[in-house]
């Protein structure tokens, strides 16, 4: 068959002539199906092997929308939805491109957590890179028999640490296709330069090597010196092979994701969605929402549940963010902030060796003998009485209505976010806590939750996905082409969200704008990231410097999906 991802058409004898027919029938590439017209059909061969009908991309959507209807699960519609991906892609992403309120949370959160659970069971057909450590040794013949010519865009994920749901080995690799698909879908990256890879380094999960479907090594996770091994074995060949793209780090365990980012984000173009991504995010909306709440963000108290990787990096992306915005000193905000790991309340003298990434956030003005009373989510909040909560444990329910309550007695308008996914593991329910407050909570999700009405007010939680940031910044970065990617490009894209809440959004209480919006939330950070670039000297020599032409330029290269012209590539 041919491929698609080969960049220079070779000779073919007369029994690879042959196969064209089916080539194209079967390469999810150039498969147009139904919308193949007569001439193309004669012309390849296949006038036989479809219905006469010759249908447009349109009616494919309608009926392919008609059919996920019929599905009651979204894991159902998950496994129809990648059938259609695996035999013609441009139909699969018009689907998601048309219908993103109904498409986005089958294709990612919340149904892909239970898609990785399920990942081997559930198999149709590769997508991606698989790299396992027992072949480290073949990494560059497995990257070079890819046929992944052109790459803008990795998603690299070791499956150590997916959603709130844990090591899921070689499943994780589900993460990584979502990812790619959101870059396609919410920045137009073209389908063949997104790569989703797999580093198979096996799992302790003992449940999932023992799944007869599992797919992936079925051995305990390598040591530490076999990871970084494998990891920069796979970053040096990858980036020698693709040498312009952007490397993304997906959900990799807390005990190695900071030590990945210091090891490579000066070497290489990349940056760790997890950390940084969720940062720029959420710290978006939560400094959005401390204004719309009254009081000063300097003057909040926040309670974070969580003190991992996403914990630490959304802290961080809001001191920066409100610094950036009040002028008032990084380091001051820094003392709003109060940790809460599994052992309380995140302090310097509760007696234990602090990991690095809490060392920063660890409260200084605790005595020895209050962090021993510290030691719940419920004693933290009844002694710091906070005005704003941040959910990042990953571990369910923790926030009830006497906690609520505790933050109500201190302000009309408690800032509320569970960002934690799946919806499962979201440390509240939004719509109990609306119920709890008369309407008055301004609150964030991590996956989707439904309105409610409240005393005739329609309150619906916004959604702090990271989709709002990482399509734009990677769509501007693979543009732009620094070397590596600071921390004031990642700011840059934060504060360009929280600018593109329009006043309409404001006045309906929303702390993003709407998802169906998301070309153009990504046009504009895509936008954001080349500027900062060019300001700082780091890229973007060949784009215009002046806004509205920075604008054309990224839109124009904004991929949508459409067949070609008669007997031409869909250019995917």
């Amino acid at each position: 068959l041919i491929s698609i991802e080969m960049s220079a058409p070779c000779p073919l004898t007369m029994d690879q002539m042959s196969n064209v027919a089916m080539s194209v029938l079967v390469n999810r590439y150039y498969n147009k199906g139904t919308a193949f017209t007569e001439k193309e059909r004669r012309d390849n061969g296949i006038l036989g092997r479809l219905p006469p009908r010759v249908e447009t991309l349109e009616q494919q959507v309608s009926r392919a929308m008609d059919q996920l209807d019929k599905f009651e699960k979204p894991i159902e519609k998950y496994v129809h939805l990648n059938s259609i991906h695996s035999g013609n892609v441009t139909l699969y992403y018009a689907i998601l491109q048309n219908y993103p309120e109904k498409m986005l949370p089958i294709v990612y959160t919340p149904t892909v957590g239970e898609a990785c659970q399920k990942f081997g069971s559930i198999f149709v057909r590769e997508r991606g890179l698989y790299l396992s450590s027992c072949y480290r040794s073949e990494f560059p013949a497995c990257i070079e028999d890819s046929r992944y010519t052109d790459v803008d865009i990795i998603v690299v994920t070791d499956g150590s640490r997916i959603l709130g749901l844990g090591d899921l080995g070689a499943n994780g690799m589900g993460i990584s296709v979502g990812k790619c698909a959101l870059y396609v879908v919410g920045a137009g990256l073209r389908p063949r330069r997104v790569l989703p890879v797999l580093l198979d380094c096996g799992t302790n999960t003992e449940s999932i090597r023992n799944d007869p479907y599992y797919l992936g090594q079925p051995i305990p996770r390598v040591n530490d010196e076999t990871f970084f091994g494998c990891l920069d074995d796979f970053m040096e060949t990858a980036a020698k092979k693709w040498p312009t793209a952007v490397i993304q780090f997906e959900d990799f365990s807390n005990n190695h994701c900071f030590d990945m980012l210091e090891r490579y984000r000066n070497k290489y173009r990349c940056f760790n969605d997890d950390i940084q991504g969720t940062g720029a995010v959420v710290s978006s909306g939560f400094v959005s929402g401390m204004e719309a709440s009254g009081i000063a963000p300097p003057k909040h108290r926040v309670v974070v549940f969580g003190a991992g990787s996403a914990a630490a990096g959304v802290v961080d992306s809001i001191c920066k963010l409100v610094a950036y915005r009040t002028g008032v000193p990084e380091a001051d905000v820094c003392k709003c902030f109060y940790l809460v790991d599994t052992k309380g309340l995140v302090t310097t003298t509760r007696g234990d060796e602090l990991a690095a990434h809490k060392v920063r956030f660890a409260r200084t003005e605790i005595s020895a003998e209050e962090s021993k009373k510290l030691t719940t989510l419920r004693d933290v909040v009844n002694f710091v009485k906070p005005t704003a909560f941040l959910g990042l444990g990953g571990v369910g329910p923790v926030l009830d209505r006497e906690m609520v309550n505790v933050m109500m007695s201190v302000t009309e308008k408690p800032l509320i976010f569970p960002l934690s996914n799946p919806t499962s593991k979201a440390e509240c329910n939004p719509v109990e806590v609306y119920q709890w407050t008369n309407g008055n909570a301004i609150i964030a999700s991590g996956s989707p939750f439904p309105a409610v009405t409240v005393n005739g007010k329609v309150c619906k939680p916004s959604q702090g996905n990271n989709m709002y940031v990482f399509p734009g910044l990677g769509l501007g970065v693979s543009l732009a082409q620094p070397e590596t990617i600071s921390d004031d490009i990642i700011l840059a894209a934060s504060a360009r969200l929280q600018d593109l809440l329009s006043p309409e959004d404001r006045a309906e209480g929303a702390l993003y704008p709407s998802l169906t919006r998301i070309r153009w939330v990504s046009l504009e950070i895509a936008t954001a990231v080349i500027e900062k670039c060019q300001e700082l000297g780091v890229g973007a020599k060949n784009i215009p410097t002046d806004r509205a032409s920075i604008l054309k330029y990224v839109e124009a290269r904004m991929w949508q999906p459409a067949y070609g012209a008669e007997g031409k590539d869909n250019i995917v």
